[in-house]
């Protein structure tokens, strides 16, 4: 800090902290929040704590400071990860064999009018039929008067232990030869992890339908998230961290169950979901390992899924090596507090 002036001293100590607080942010996808929550908090700022250092960067860069030098490795250390928030790979096919993969929460089909509107319900099955993806994998599934058929074939429902419960569903136009649920600390929770067995011609694979626990956001959160206000900052705070504290331990729990299960499937894997966790978290992370991102292979652009934050990514399509993806799509129906998320894979020969 020889030679720099107070203004830029103080510059370099709060750029110093940002750093720290980056390279703590690279490290929340190994560390449980189990062990450690509020590691998780660094993961979801990632994004924030990437732009602030790149602004400082620049900073030193116009004032030729040697401060830029630390700037520069944390930012390079981050580069890999850019590629989880940013699509820079769109890539496509006109394969005649290629399957159309579509996931979408739909928010239980709009049940408490969250979306002021009359009919979403039939919106969504509208939208969903116009899509014709091969395989639709459907979170927070609510149809407790008639299971929608929605021009499939095949369906698995993952129904709970009451009709009127949330479900989970796996449509698909390949026959499930196999259907069954993902057991979480022995209980049979059909609105967390559902799986299916799929035979394609003369292939069989296995398609997971994952939902892990939510946050469980007021709207009062949602509000104060968009626009806080000085006199309720300490309480909006307090309700948020309290909520994700207690989320972050249980999508760890639930995404080392998941994997475990993965681990041991016979069939090559295909994984639609909403993670409630971004792209640098431990869920994420466990989950992912040994698979692809369809969103890295061929994603486009910001990488939003989460309609009412801005960058926030939380809907994911996983495969692993037996296929390649291609024509990631986020689509812009705002039919749910989810954007519809969709890719096209190939099997390999």
């Amino acid at each position: 800090m020889k030679g720099l002036s107070l203004i830029n001293k103080l510059l370099y100590l709060i750029n110093s902290v940002c750093l720290l607080l980056l390279l703590l942010s690279y490290l929340s996808p190994y560390i449980s929040p189990t062990i450690f929550w509020p590691i998780s908090f660094f993961g979801l700022l990632f994004p924030v704590f990437y732009i602030i250092n790149s602004l400082f960067l620049i900073y030193w860069i116009v004032g030729f400071k040697k401060q830029l030098w630390a700037n520069v490795i944390f930012l390079l250390i981050g580069l890999q990860f850019i590629g989880l928030f940013f699509g820079t790979q769109p890539t496509t096919s006109n394969s005649a064999d290629s399957i159309k993969i579509l996931s979408y929460n739909v928010r239980l089909f709009n049940r408490y009018g969250w979306i002021p509107k009359p009919d979403i319900k039939s919106e969504i099955i509208s939208f969903l039929k116009s899509e014709k993806a091969d395989i639709l994998c459907i979170q927070e599934f609510y149809t407790p008067d008639e299971i929608p058929n929605l021009n499939y074939k095949y369906r698995h429902i993952g129904l709970q232990s009451k009709k009127n419960q949330w479900h989970m569903a796996i449509y698909s136009s390949y026959p499930q030869i196999n259907k069954a649920t993902v057991s979480i600390k022995g209980e049979r929770m059909n609105n967390t992890c559902i799986y299916s067995d799929l035979l394609i011609s003369t292939d069989t694979i296995r398609v997971y339908n994952v939902h892990l626990a939510s946050n469980w956001f007021k709207n009062s959160d949602y509000s104060f998230l968009q626009n806080p206000q000085k006199e309720t900052l300490k309480k909006g705070i307090h309700g948020i961290v309290s909520r994700m504290k207690i989320s972050y331990k249980k999508r760890a729990e639930e995404a080392e169950v998941i994997k475990e299960h993965m681990q041991s499937s016979p069939y090559p894997i295909i994984l639609c979901g909403d993670f409630n966790d971004t792209p640098l978290s431990f869920s994420y992370n466990t989950i992912s390992s040994d698979l692809k991102d369809a969103f890295k292979e061929s994603g486009k652009g910001i990488g939003q899924s989460f309609v009412k934050i801005p960058a926030l990514r939380i809907d994911y399509i996983l495969h692993n090596e037996k296929f390649n993806s291609f024509n990631y799509t986020k689509h812009k129906e705002e039919l749910s507090d989810h954007y519809a998320v969709s890719c096209e894979v190939e099997i390999k020969e």
